[in-house]
């Protein structure tokens, strides 16, 4: 190939890549992030011929110890069929749309995390925005207690629209980390989720994983891993 014919091709590419619009740049940059989060070798691959996965008996590592140790679980593992899937979302995490501001961001009125207070140190709120409590290695919503916690969120939230929450999720110690961290991923989406299906604005809820950076009871026991398995939120009024 001539050296004419290889500054062409670059100048083809460079002019491709400036014509992206912002939100496709930002919308990689968070992809690239979600690879960045579980390793090179993931971002990267491996030198090795690809091809469709169509069960979790396919996957390569799916006999390893973690999955043993209960770190994965099978929903983890799920084959997309090939046909009628032109409208369906591949990542369960995300069910309801997200918000079409981020919190934070120069174009946005919403200030970031920092400015977003704790409920549990208002009087009137305490009662209201409880943490919501998981099972081991789990990001099911599930309880009396916790339905009553949704509902009680969510008549706050359309009684004072102008409130805005952040969702954290938390786990308890076991694990590695970056399981942990999507872990508590999916179960902030998991409630915000359920506020949204209840009727909360989708553009008012934002969320957050803090893994297992930020326990509630620095224990190593059955009862304090229980309250750290939880989601804890964070408002801001305006």
């Amino acid at each position: 190939m001539s050296h004419k014919t290889l500054q062409a091709l670059f100048l083809l590419f460079v002019a491709a890549s400036c014509s992206r619009q912002p939100d496709e740049v930002w919308d990689d940059t968070k992809s690239c992030g979600r690879h960045i989060s579980r390793g090179f070798k993931t971002l990267a691959g491996r030198p090795v011929c690809s091809r469709q996965i169509h069960n979790k008996d396919e996957f390569i590592q799916w006999n390893e110890p973690a999955l043993c140790e209960g770190y994965y679980q099978e929903s983890d593992f799920y084959a997309i069929p090939d046909s009628g899937c032109s409208n369906e979302v591949a990542m369960a995490d995300y069910v309801n749309s997200q918000p079409r501001v981020t919190p934070g961001d120069y174009n946005s009125s919403i200030p970031g995390i920092q400015s977003f207070r704790d409920p549990a140190a208002v009087a009137g709120l305490r009662g209201i925005f409880r943490n919501i409590c998981f099972e081991y290695n789990s990001n099911l919503v599930k309880g009396r207690e916790n339905n009553e916690i949704l509902e009680a969120v969510t008549n706050y939230m359309q009684s004072y629209p102008n409130t805005y929450l952040f969702v954290e999720g938390h786990c308890d110690e076991r694990g590695p980390e970056a399981y942990n961290l999507a872990l508590g991923t999916r179960r902030s989406n998991a409630v915000r989720n359920a506020l949204v299906q209840q009727g909360v604005n989708p553009d008012h809820i934002f969320t957050i994983s803090y893994g297992t950076e930020r326990p509630l009871v620095m224990e190593s026991n059955e009862e304090a891993w229980s309250k750290n398995r939880r989601v804890e939120f964070k408002i801001y009024q305006q």
